[in-house]
């Protein structure tokens, strides 16, 4: 993959995470992703599961922030988004699993309706629809992040495929809309 197809990834995954298409990204739109992924299963704002990942949103959004966010508006534009992304993320895996893991936990813990500590690949597919993958990148997913292909998805394996997009040149794409 060249220079090129990472921003071109990074310009995708930034109109996904811009909720109200306003052409900034912000910690409201963060909070409308995870509101959308507490709809979908069904849980109070307020419960536990609830109040994760509206924190994990917040603490993810800030991570992104403060590696993108270059005029420290509050707002990320996709200009710095791509360019902070290609600048401070791509091959900075350690970097990134401590903005993303709160984010990826609180969705585990959320999607796991069953409570046996393991979230089904079933589950992990409604996350990541809520969150805006369509049907073909849920599927490409779930061949990929199930890694020890047991039909579940574990919060390594989770955390691993999510650090993985943003920090590699090549990678799944998680989130595209196409």
């Amino acid at each position: 993959m060249s220079e090129n197809d990472y921003r071109a990834k990074m310009r995708t995954r930034f109109a996904t995470f811009d909720i109200d298409g306003d052409g900034q990204v912000t910690a409201e739109d963060f909070e409308m992703m995870a509101r959308r992924v507490i709809e979908e299963f069904g849980v109070r704002e307020d419960s536990p599961e609830g109040s994760a990942i509206l924190e994990g949103a917040r603490r993810f959004f800030v991570g992104l922030a403060e590696a993108t966010d270059a005029d420290r508006s509050g707002s990320i534009s996709e200009s710095e988004f791509v360019e902070g992304a290609e600048q401070r993320l791509l091959d900075n895996p350690e970097g990134f699993d401590a903005i993303a893991r709160p984010w990826v936990q609180s969705v585990v813990a959320i999607a796991d309706t069953d409570r046996d500590g393991h979230v089904s690949v079933g589950e992990w597919a409604r996350a990541l629809q809520a969150m805006g993958s369509n049907q073909r990148v849920v599927e490409q997913d779930l061949q990929s992040v199930d890694r020890d292909r047991d039909g579940r998805v574990t919060l390594e394996e989770a955390t691993a495929a999510v650090t993985e997009y943003y920090t590699r040149e090549r990678s799944l794409d998680l989130f595209a809309n196409a």
